[in-house]
């Protein structure tokens, strides 16, 4: 089991919340399947891969949220077949304002270790998380040693988790800065995407969990759970 942490920054990135149709809410941070698209992305990997990698839990993800320096809203206009208002249709998105993330990988497999690494640093496609125009700066990547990276001595973190049926409770960090409390928003984690022969079908979520996000507090479940601590940094980070 390997580790990899790598900064994330963008300018302008949403990332929809399922099931809002005509208004695209955001989630203020990527889920598990946005981060691996952007790493099957810049590693030129196919979409049959992808979902064999999200499905087969082939890598572990944690998220931080270091900072959102504000949301504004967007009007996206897109073509329908209806032949009302010209065949156009309006839809009013969520924008987050200069993003930045911590993300942490767990690998098993050091092929796709060596792989996923490579790729970090030498991207073959410009990064992004969700739509093409949503860049992002992928920096500071850093393979993680066990003297970097150890096993979380108490039950608080300050990442991104999947609401699992855990009771938690919540701890006021910092009360100087921006906080926003523990948000559940459902988000699909596994697909089906292929048949049984690899032919590409409709996609469906087979798999369904709250992500819950939150900014400038921490969280401690109220029952042992795997965590892990980051020495450089002093995240305390659960994965998923």
């Amino acid at each position: 089991m390997k580790f990899i942490r790598f900064g994330v920054e963008g300018i302008l990135n949403s990332f929809r919340v399922p099931f809002f149709r005509t208004y695209h809410k955001t989630f203020f941070a990527p889920p598990k399947s946005t981060i691996i698209g952007m790493l099957c992305n810049i590693s030129l990997k196919s979409q049959k891969e992808f979902f064999e990698i999200l499905n087969k839990e082939s890598i572990d993800v944690s998220v931080v949220i270091n900072s959102i320096s504000g949301k504004a809203k967007e009007l996206w206009s897109y073509k329908t077949l209806k032949k009302v208002n010209m065949g156009k249709s309006v839809v009013r998105r969520d924008k987050l304002f200069l993003p930045i993330y911590t993300i942490y990988l767990r690998i098993q497999d050091d092929a796709l270790f060596k792989n996923t690494l490579e790729f970090l640093t030498n991207p073959k496609n410009i990064p992004s998380l969700g739509l093409d125009d949503e860049l992002i700066t992928i920096k500071n990547i850093t393979a993680l040693n066990s003297e970097i990276f150890v096993q979380n001595n108490t039950n608080r973190v300050n990442s991104v988790f999947l609401d699992k049926n855990i009771k938690y409770k919540v701890h006021m960090a910092k009360y100087d800065k921006f906080l926003k409390l523990p948000t559940p928003n459902l988000v699909p984690t596994k697909f089906t995407a292929f048949d049984s022969e690899g032919n590409r079908i409709s996609k469906e979520a087979k798999e369904e969990f709250l992500q819950v996000e939150y900014i400038n507090c921490e969280v401690e479940f109220l029952e042992n759970i795997e965590s892990f601590r980051d020495m450089e940094l002093g995240n305390r980070v659960i994965f998923y």
